[in-house]
């Protein structure tokens, strides 16, 4: 990180002296989240401290000279699905940037260029227009004009029969960028005039692959490009613009989202233009809008992220699919979606503890020179983030802020979760009709989900091994929405299934900081329903808090103590 590793550990609640022996926990969770989010965090003592230390976190950044504290202008606001609302937000004005506030004020409707952030509505229009069928289809079956250009070389053009949409959504296309196109088109007198008939004619003929199909992601400008001309044709229109604005802006009310400069006597906007002739502002290229080209507020990205948690837009299968990774990268803990930059966190299970899960936050990254933004969410524990950054330094500020909000805002979710589970799931649970049939939950420190503590059917010992771990499913009574998830009124069932590592507890391997070797030998993820659903608890809950527990495979009913 890029401020002292002691400091940040106060800050995330490890004891100092266990920085360095940070290992993962003992038993192996599912991916996913190891705890209910059916509960509000926002009154969480975890997301209150982590509300009251981040401005010492950014002051800190500034003292150190990570961020410009005169030339920046940034807003950051973390939400969360169970309120529907922000839980935190900050801004900062730089005094060298005050006269780029169109409006004199920034906050949360405030317009600024979010950059390369456009891919992720390109992605989510498309999917929303075509469904997840459209993965597996040829881009030229929408664009048959990027066919018919073989040749004997394969290292000198793009086969476009041989890319699926799914190849451009997880950029292993080989598509790359487009600063070859714009050079050989650029115009002195117009510069800004390519059309979509020039574009597709140079991607057919000219542009060279950079990888084969799906040998591993490579960041794509111009794939995204193409994919804006799929968009259209998918929507019947004649531009992305147009396509956009029917598929995805209107029908989630994002009413400040754009894809050229807004302009009016009462525009609410960031524009750098004001003090830099050079800024990004109004730089707007239609052809290659559907890769970098969207401007937005904080309000709008935060809906839009809302209305993806709630799966308003898709089918919740579907939302579940679309986030996933397509590729790995050179590290372990950055993979790729559609086009997704998932960060693998490492993150504690416990307050003040050294043991930690995996956690994917799934991420996309913008920018446009003097504009960034970074939009973050985290399925497991139904909360998101947003950053707008404009200053001449946007571009290296982006990812120091991306870091210590995610850093700070994620174990906190954790934590929130937990506490959550400790008040109002751990406990004990009991058959009164059927003497010595009991279970009790418990939450423990330095491990993930529920434990059972007890475990007794007709007095018959259920608990053989104590690493038995009690995680959700994501199944629920109420709704296959992925709202469901984060519901916490009125009466529901929630699915869960106990995890039993593989016996004997085998250790973590080296690189999660166990003393195992190069392999994982775990393999908790094959060991569910494997003698059908005898692991299985439906827990019954009234307004988030557990009241009593079904075991389906005996037809008995525990009622909470």
């Amino acid at each position: 990180m890029l401020f002292d590793k002691v400091f940040l550990a106060s800050l995330l609640g490890f004891a100092a002296s266990s920085t360095a022996t940070i290992v993962a926990t003992d038993e192996v969770p599912l991916i996913g989240p190891v705890f209910i989010s059916n509960f509000d965090p926002s009154n969480s003592s975890a997301i209150q401290n982590a509300k009251s230390k981040y401005p010492r976190v950014v002051e800190n950044l500034f003292s150190t000279g990570t961020l410009n504290r005169t030339d920046l202008v940034f807003s950051i606001d973390v939400f969360s699905a169970a309120t529907n609302s922000s839980i935190y937000t900050y801004s900062h004005v730089g005094k060298d940037a005050n006269r780029t506030l169109t409006a004199g004020v920034l906050n949360d409707k405030t317009i600024a260029r979010i950059g390369s952030v456009t891919k992720l509505f390109t992605a989510y229009a498309i999917l929303a227009k075509g469904g997840t069928e459209v993965f597996t289809q040829p881009v030229t079956k929408f664009l048959p004009e990027l066919a018919g250009n073989y040749s004997e070389d394969p290292l000198l053009r793009i086969r476009w029969e041989d890319i699926t949409v799914g190849a451009l959504l997880a950029q292993q296309a080989g598509s790359g960028g487009p600063g070859d196109f714009l050079s050989k088109y650029f115009k002195p007198d117009d510069p800004l005039n390519y059309t979509t008939k020039d574009f597709l004619t140079f991607m057919r003929d000219d542009k060279r692959p950079v990888i084969s199909p799906f040998r591993n992601a490579v960041y794509s400008d111009a794939g995204y490009s193409v994919l804006g001309q799929v968009l259209a044709r998918l929507a019947g229109k004649k531009t992305y613009s147009e396509a956009i604005h029917q598929v995805l802006f209107e029908p989630l009310g994002l009413h400040n989202m754009s894809t050229k400069a807004p302009t009016g006597a009462d525009l609410n906007a960031i524009n750098r233009s004001i003090i830099d002739k050079s800024s990004a502002w109004g730089i707007d290229i239609e052809v290659v809008a559907s890769s970098g080209g969207i401007y937005a507020s904080g309000a709008d990205l935060r809906a839009a992220g809302l209305s993806i948690l709630h799966s308003e837009l898709l089918s919740p299968t579907n939302t579940s699919e679309w986030m996933k990774p397509h590729s790995g990268t050179g590290t372990l803990v950055e993979l790729v979606g559609a086009p997704w930059e998932i960060s693998r966190l490492e993150i504690p299970v416990s307050p003040a503890s050294n043991r930690t899960r995996i956690s994917d936050l799934y991420t996309k990254a913008g920018g446009n020179g003097d504009y960034t933004t970074i939009f973050a969410l985290s399925p497991d524990h139904g909360i998101g983030y947003t950053i707008l950054v404009a200053g001449s330094t946007a571009t290296p500020a982006r990812w120091p802020l991306r870091d210590t909000v995610g850093e700070i805002f994620i174990p906190a979710a954790e934590h929130a979760a937990w506490e959550n589970a400790k008040r109002n799931l751990a406990g004990t649970f009991v058959d009164k009709a059927l003497p010595g049939t009991n279970l009790t939950l418990t939450v423990d420190k330095d491990r993930p989900g529920l434990g059972l503590g007890a475990f007794w059917i007709n007095g018959q010992n259920g608990r053989d091994n104590p690493h038995w771990r009690v995680y959700p499913t994501g199944l629920n009574s109420i709704s296959r929405s992925l709202s469901a998830l984060y519901k916490s009124k009125g009466k529901m069932r929630v699915a869960h299934r106990m995890a039993e590592p593989e016996p004997p507890m085998k250790p973590r391997a080296a690189v999660e900081g166990g003393k195992g070797g190069l392999f994982d030998n775990s393999f908790t993820w094959m060991n569910l329903d494997f003698s059908g659903p005898v692991d299985e608890f439906i827990f019954n809950l009234v307004d988030g808090r557990l009241v009593s527990v079904e075991l389906p495979v005996t037809g008995l009913v525990l009622d909470r103590v």
